[in-house]
């Protein structure tokens, strides 16, 4: 397999060890959607950095289109110009395998990656927990755009057994990226991809699908 998988001053890190040190705050793809890219596929990939400098990063985060996959793996070219890194430049065969993949870009992802949505802080602290409550309000959608351009969606996930007290208690939610919330729990992304808007849902833990609360 042509390409490298590391460098005089990088190396690639795995993703699954990430996400097992990190699971509320680095999310990667399921194995399955991770073992069957094909050429022409872009995947994001952790490049670590040798002896860091103090104060300077640790890794760089960089997009590679894959050309060709292997039964050992894939190479892809780099599609990135690394900032840090100096053994790699733009355009450079790297050799890498499906526990490298932080990351794949899907057309159907892009109309979600700069929303954003109101999530239950217990949700996000602890991943025992799921969104059994779910809401799409319209009118949230108005809301100012944050400075670095990203509007607010409508969806709120709740647990389900939030309080009044709760719900209007300021620290209790967190507003996090909405396409991150759909990777890490696939049934409400299904409602969402769904079209679903303007309502009420909830988990239907028989099924493991979101319905209405009167269906």
């Amino acid at each position: 397999m042509a390409g490298r998988s590391e460098g005089l001053d990088w190396y690639l890190g795995n993703a699954e060890d990430e996400h097992a040190e990190q699971p509320r705050s680095f999310f990667i793809p399921g194995r399955e959607e991770r073992s069957n890219r094909n050429p022409g596929d872009l995947v994001r990939l952790l490049f670590c950095i040798r002896n860091p400098p103090p104060g300077g990063p640790r890794a760089e985060r960089m997009w590679l289109e894959v050309s060709a996959r292997h039964e050992d793996g894939y190479v892809g070219l780099l599609t990135n110009r690394p900032i840090a890194i100096k053994d790699l430049s733009g355009g450079d065969e790297v050799a890498f395998r499906s526990e490298h993949i932080i990351a794949i870009q899907d057309p159907k992802w892009a109309p979600y990656e700069n929303l954003l949505a109101f999530a239950n802080r217990r949700l996000i602290e602890d991943d025992s927990l799921e969104p059994g409550y779910v809401v799409h309000d319209p009118s949230d959608m108005n809301l100012t755009p944050t400075s670095h351009a990203e509007r607010a969606s409508g969806w709120q996930l709740l647990v389900g057994d939030e309080t009044d007290q709760m719900l209007e208690d300021p620290d209790s939610g967190l507003v996090p990226n909405l396409a991150w919330l759909m990777e890490r729990y696939p049934a409400f992304a299904e409602l969402v991809f769904s079209g679903a808007r303007d309502g009420e849902w909830e988990l239907d833990r028989t099924t493991g699908r979101y319905r209405r609360p009167d269906s």
